[in-house]
């Protein structure tokens, strides 16, 4: 669903200053599987997951979605890649001061007009268990609500591809959880591929790949040991749980 192949990025800070957030960064990412990428603040956990989007053009390197390369699209076209099939999950406050159904439908009026895009908005906080939010606005809300409305966003759309941005970093382990179930459950039940940007390692539980993002690189953690099955000695194996 989603393959990077040696993407590497830099912004300048000040006149000469150059920062790489992205180093010769290589990942894939198939439908029906959630791959978590553990990072400390400002090392480029959101400028991974906005190049993954076909957002941020990456300096070097290639972005491909289903096998087609992003930036070789019109510009018309990756737009609507992005509006339809790709969904970015932040927790920001809506541009606009309306209640959380109208701020979930406003970006699928376009495609869905106005009776589908409430529609699937209404599908989307039912699915997050937020539907009595919908007449809330955004300043109402409590941590956990703005939570679980900014996931009611992303799976509007039903996308194919789920971007997660530090999701639940504000949240106890008990939320963190049920967040992490209803990634598993779209993840199992509708194959969408998942790919979690977060600060620790609660929400990555749920992952099928763990990775870390240090110095714009990104590395698989050693495997850990597990025992064999055998009669007198266990060899240790290799885990399961390796990133690309």
């Amino acid at each position: 669903m989603l393959s990077l192949r040696e993407v590497s990025l830099s912004f300048t800070r000040g006149q000469r200053h150059v920062v790489r957030v992205l180093d010769n960064v290589s990942l894939d990412l198939q439908a029906g599987e959630i791959v978590a990428v553990i990072a400390r603040p400002a090392q480029g956990k959101t400028s991974l997951l906005r190049v993954a989007a076909g957002m941020q053009r990456p300096d070097r390197g290639s972005v491909l979605f289903a096998g087609e390369e992003v930036w070789s699209m019109s510009d018309r076209r990756r737009s609507r890649l992005l509006r339809e099939q790709i969904a970015l999950v932040e927790r920001a406050a809506p541009q606009l001061d309306v209640p959380v159904l109208t701020s979930v439908a406003l970006p699928l009026l376009d495609a869905h007009g106005r009776r589908g895009a409430y529609a699937r908005a209404e599908r989307a906080l039912d699915h997050v268990e937020a539907s009595e939010c919908a007449g809330q606005h955004w300043s109402e809300l409590a941590d956990w609500e703005r939570v679980l409305v900014a996931l009611a966003h992303g799976i509007a759309r039903e996308p194919r591809l789920l971007l997660v941005d530090d999701l639940t970093a504000t949240l106890d382990m008990g939320e963190t959880e049920e967040i992490a179930g209803l990634l598993g459950s779209l993840a199992r039940e509708r194959g969408v591929a998942v790919l979690i940007c977060a600060g620790g390692s609660g929400l990555a539980d749920c992952a099928d790949r763990i990775a870390s993002l240090a110095g714009g690189r990104l590395v698989a953690p050693p495997p850990t040991p597990e025992p064999e099955q055998g009669n007198i000695i266990d060899f240790p194996g290799e885990h399961p749980r390796r990133a690309s």
